[in-house]
């Protein structure tokens, strides 16, 4: 029976000391650690978020998640969007299919200045990647700038000639927008 009770002990210590706070290095992690939310820092960013540029409305739905990276688990920020125009046409519509394992959105991460960012990665864009920094935020408001981040030239990418002909890839998203949290 003390051997049982002892092995318990030992299992629940174990599975306790996985977990790590947010701010956690990942080279300090053992296989199969937890990166918690422990603080909740993560929460005043989900819901439902709302903006307008040249016309158009975005809404981007947050959601805290925990993320599997193959070798550790970090809780995370995922985000879908949805862009109506302003005929009330919907453009694009990836909330209705929230994909969590590829969304468009993930975070939060910090930018080699320590500012807080997402990572963007628009679907269809031949691998095209940005970062969102994180200007501004209150509770109820976030403001994003939107900055590529380098990537290799696709030959085959079916924008080529759009981006050639307008100096920027069909992204549907604005250099810099205010959102309100709805």
């Amino acid at each position: 029976m003390k051997q049982i009770l002892f092995l318990l002990l030992i299992i629940a210590t174990t599975c306790k000391a996985q977990i790590y706070p947010l701010n956690t290095r990942i080279s300090d992690l053992p296989l199969n650690a937890y990166v918690k939310d422990i603080d909740g820092e993560l929460d005043k960013y989900v819901g439902l978020w709302k903006g307008n540029w040249n016309g158009k409305t975005i809404y981007i739905e947050m959601k805290k998640v925990k993320y599997n990276y193959d070798e550790y688990y970090k809780d995370m920020i995922l985000g879908e969007r949805k862009i109506v125009n302003s005929n009330g046409v919907v453009e694009i519509d990836r909330i209705k299919s929230f994909d969590y394992d590829s969304p468009e959105f993930k975070g939060i991460f910090y930018n080699f200045q320590g500012e807080k960012e997402f990572l963007f990665s628009p679907k269809n864009m031949c691998k095209k990647i940005a970062s969102l920094n994180i200007t501004r935020f209150t509770s109820t408001q976030m403001t994003l700038h939107f900055e590529y981040l380098p990537s290799l030239y696709d030959s085959s990418c079916i924008h080529n000639a759009y981006e050639q002909q307008h100096g920027d890839f069909p992204i549907n998203f604005p250099k810099d927008i205010i959102l309100t949290k709805q």
